[in-house]
C-alpha cells in the first residue's frame, strides 16, 4: 500500500477517519504556521480524493527528498515575496532553518529575490520575521544539502564591471555583452535595450544582481529565475534563465522539475505554454 503522510493513495475513493488524523497530525508535527493545517483540513472534510491527489502531485516536487523540500522552498521563498504572503514567508525561513540553511544563506535569497520584488518584497520579509530575526541562532544540523554539481561561486556572476563609479563606462558595456555572449551564447533583448536607453540603470541593477549570491550554490539564481518566468509567463526571460541553468551545470531534470512544480504550485497548465516556446527545442538537445 502506497502511504504519503498517512493517507492511502492507491485508493482514492475511500477515505478513512484514521487516515485523515493520521494526515493532519503529521502536518502539525513540525509545529509552523497553521495554514498548511487549515488548508489540508479543508480538503480532507470536503474533497478527500483531492486531498490525496494533492498530497501526490505534492510528493513529486517536495516532500519526503531533503534536497527537493530546500529546492521548493527556495523558490517559495521567492513566489512568497512576489504575492506578499508573509505567513508563507515565515513558514519558509522556518522550514529552511530547520533544514540546515544558515539565516545569512536565507537573506541571500531575499536579497535577490528584492531585485524583482522591489521594497514591497522586503516589506513582507520585515513584517514576516524581521523582529525576531536577530535573535536566530545557527541552523540545525546537517546543514543543507543541493543537487551534486551546484557549487559556491560568487566569482561567476561577476562580468568585470568598473567598480570604482556606478556611472557606466565604455568597457562596462563591452564586458556585460561578452558575458551574455560567453555564458548563454547572446545578448538578451533586455540588455540590448538598457543599454542603448538607461545604461546607468543596467550597471547598478546588474551589480546588485552580482554581490546578492556570496555563500549559497551560484545556481540558486538560475534556479529562482525559472519560477520568476514561469509565473510571469516570459519566453524570453525562461529562456534565459534555462540557458544560465545548463551553463551552470543544472540539469535537464531539474530544469524541468523547476518549471512544472512552479505550474503545479502557481499557474496550471497554462504556466507551460511559456516554457514550450521557450524551453522545448534547448531540452530537446539532450
Amino acid at each position: 500500500m502506497a502511504t504519503s503522510e498517512g493517507l492511502n493513495l492507491t485508493d482514492l475513493m475511500h477515505t478513512s477517519q484514521e487516515e485523515i488524523d493520521s494526515a493532519l497530525m503529521h502536518v502539525w508535527s513540525w509545529r509552523g504556521p497553521l495554514y498548511e493545517l487549515g488548508a489540508t483540513s479543508l480538503m480532507l472534510d470536503y474533497a478527500p480524493e483531492f486531498a490525496k491527489l494533492n498530497r501526490a502531485a505534492s510528493d513529486l516536487f517536495g516532500r519526503p527528498g531533503r534536497v527537493n523540500i530546500i529546492l521548493l522552498g527556495i523558490q517559495n521563498l521567492h513566489s512568497y515575496m512576489m504575492y506578499g504572503w508573509e505567513t508563507g514567508i515565515l513558514n519558509q525561513f522556518n522550514l529552511q532553518r530547520r533544514n540546515g540553511l544558515a539565516k545569512e544563506q536565507i537573506m541571500e535569497l531575499v536579497m535577490f529575490s528584492q531585485i524583482y520584488a522591489g521594497m514591497r518584497g522586503l516589506g513582507h520579509v520585515f513584517r514576516a520575521v524581521g523582529e525576531t530575526l536577530p535573535a536566530w541562532g545557527p541552523p540545525n544540523e546537517p546543514l543543507a544539502e543541493f543537487p551534486p554539481g551546484w557549487s559556491v561561486d560568487p566569482d561567476a556572476f561577476k562580468c568585470g564591471l568598473e567598480m570604482s563609479t556606478l556611472d557606466p563606462t565604455p568597457h562596462d558595456a563591452e564586458n556585460l555583452r561578452a558575458w551574455y555572449e560567453q555564458t548563454i551564447g547572446y545578448v538578451p533583448n533586455s540588455i540590448q535595450f538598457g543599454l542603448k536607453y538607461h545604461p546607468k540603470f543596467v550597471k547598478i541593477n546588474r551589480v546588485k544582481w552580482e554581490v546578492a549570491i556570496k555563500t549559497l550554490p551560484k545556481q540558486v539564481a538560475p534556479w529562482l529565475l525559472l519560477r520568476h518566468h514561469t509565473i510571469t509567463g516570459s519566453v524570453e526571460g525562461l529562456r534565459e534563465a534555462a540557458l544560465l541553468s545548463r551553463a551552470w551545470g543544472i540539469t535537464p531534470e531539474l530544469i524541468v522539475q523547476g518549471v512544472v512544480s512552479s505550474a503545479y504550485f502557481f499557474t496550471g497548465f497554462e504556466g507551460l505554454g511559456a516554457a514550450h516556446a521557450a524551453l522545448d527545442d534547448i531540452l530537446s538537445r539532450d
